[in-house]
């Protein structure tokens, strides 16, 4: 009876350490497009985080858009009964898809333009901020692994425009981003809104009915041809798209403790390295449209606070709307770091 009590033992080892041999896929869904710098940084961070596991941990990546975009991960993100894993353990979610999944996150209040003037400002902020949006994002049942910056958008314009009040009499559409609550929130500030789907947008840039102004990074407005029809570019970075790197708590406690801290470190390198690529990519981009033709409209030192302060006023309205995308005592939390910021570093 001992002896077979041994072997019982023996054996429920030997399958626990099979078991722990085995490596852990980590299913993430990601809104980089192919081949892109971006895609190109995903790859060598799966690889980086096969070596730190010794091979244990396995990052695999999957287009957004090929699972329903960013609505459809969020559903394959859910389980679907008790106790069954999800198809999908996480995701790079834009600032829209962080909203949905986490609407407590705050995240598209980081989206109002003119909130902050370069990534240094953004990279504090977050630094600053990051424990109540993980504690957000916690409670619903995910880890906050990191943050990267897509790009910072701009306004394409029909005609050249230098104000505000003439931005805010144009047609204007989102380029490649769908949000009813974003757009609600600009309606409300005054903006002449167009709800045009992504793949209608070129059709109607063409229109003579059809939109004026696209709120857009670069890279996209050049990838679809948009800065032909609108091709005024207004050279200020509006501000930053920022996607986070989501996971699954469940997930994440499956992977050995010892390798957490070494993994999430490898995602901080990676957000670097990339956002290094993006600025450039940014100006890249905006300079093959002028040599096809577009022009940059250059601010006034004035003009550029005009647009600071309409934004500034104009929040105040996007936070008052009922349901609301964008949280006022947030926005004003974020106001208030920056305005140490900048005193502490004379700007």
């Amino acid at each position: 009876m001992k002896t077979k009590y041994v072997s019982l033992v023996c054996i429920f080892g030997f399958i626990l350490s099979v078991l722990n041999a085995q490596p852990i896929t980590v299913k993430i869904a990601s809104v980089a497009p192919v081949r892109s710098p971006w895609d190109i940084e995903q790859k060598v961070l799966a690889q980086e985080w096969s070596r730190i596991t010794n091979g244990r941990v396995e990052l695999k990546f999957y287009q957004s858009s090929s699972l329903g975009g960013e609505g459809g991960v969020i559903k394959k993100m859910k389980t679907l009964r008790p106790g069954q894993k999800s198809p999908i353990d996480g995701a790079i979610f834009t600032n829209i898809g962080l909203y949905e999944l986490v609407p407590e996150s705050h995240a598209l209040t980081l989206t109002v333009p003119f909130l902050f003037r370069n990534q240094d400002e953004v990279n504090y902020t977050l630094d600053m901020l990051s424990p109540d949006i993980e504690k957000a994002v916690n409670a619903a049942g995910f880890e906050l692994l990191g943050w990267f910056n897509v790009g910072w958008a701009n306004f394409f314009t029909k005609t050249e425009i230098h104000t505000p009040d003439e931005l805010k009499k144009m047609k204007m559409g989102f380029s490649g981003i769908a949000s009813p609550g974003l757009m609600a929130a600009f309606k409300s500030a005054g903006f002449t809104m167009e709800d045009i789907p992504g793949e209608k947008m070129l059709q109607s840039i063409k229109s003579a009915n059809g939109i004026k102004v696209a709120y857009s990074i670069p890279m996209y407005a050049y990838a679809t041809t948009y800065h032909t029809g609108l091709p005024y570019a207004l050279d200020v970075p509006l501000n930053p798209i920022m996607s986070a790197f989501i996971v699954s708590t469940s997930t994440w406690e499956e992977v050995p403790k010892e390798y957490r801290a070494a993994l999430k470190e490898a995602v901080r390198k990676a957000e670097g390295k990339f956002i290094a690529v993006q600025q450039q990519s940014d100006r890249e981009y905006l300079e093959k449209m002028r040599a096809e033709g577009s022009t940059l409209v250059k601010l006034t030192p004035a003009e550029l606070r005009t647009w600071e302060e309409t934004f500034s006023r104009d929040v105040e309205k996007m936070a008052n709307i009922p349901d609301s995308v964008i949280n006022g005592p947030f926005y004003r939390k974020i106001t208030a770091l920056l305005e140490k910021y900048r005193a502490k570093n004379g700007q």
